[in-house]
């Protein structure tokens, strides 16, 4: 039997889990709902952590395909095998998508985000 799989209950504190993780993988089956953010991702992506999320919903926005992470259908198993062994065979590629991981994580600071929410709302009262 193999140790590589562990099975948590909710968690306070997940910063240690991305400490100790190389990839972060959201499998949102899009036929039963669609992930509209996607916290866990931004999550990762602010532990410089690369991530595959679904195709579709909020989630996929924040993944640039192959530049921070990928965007892949959950029941194609063997493209996510074969994105994990390359990513992770590849120290120099892997390094670039954790970097750019943490670079478009710090694109959704509080102010940034609060910024864009006040132009929204300015330019629909209009």
């Amino acid at each position: 039997m193999d140790n590589n799989l562990s099975i948590l209950s909710r968690q306070e504190d997940v910063a240690k889990f991305y400490q100790q993780a190389s990839v972060v993988l959201n499998l949102s089956d899009r036929r039963l709902f669609i992930e509209t953010f996607g916290l866990t991702a931004l999550e990762a992506m602010t532990a410089g952590l690369p991530v595959i999320v679904p195709t579709e919903g909020g989630i996929a926005e924040m993944v640039d395909d192959g530049v921070n992470g990928y965007k892949i259908d959950v029941t194609n198993l063997k493209r996510i095998e074969h994105v994990l062994m390359e990513l992770l065979s590849d120290k120099t590629r892997y390094i670039q998508m954790a970097d750019n991981a943490l670079y478009r994580a710090k694109q959704f600071n509080a102010d940034d985000m609060i910024e864009g929410v006040e132009r929204v709302l300015v330019a629909n009262s209009k």
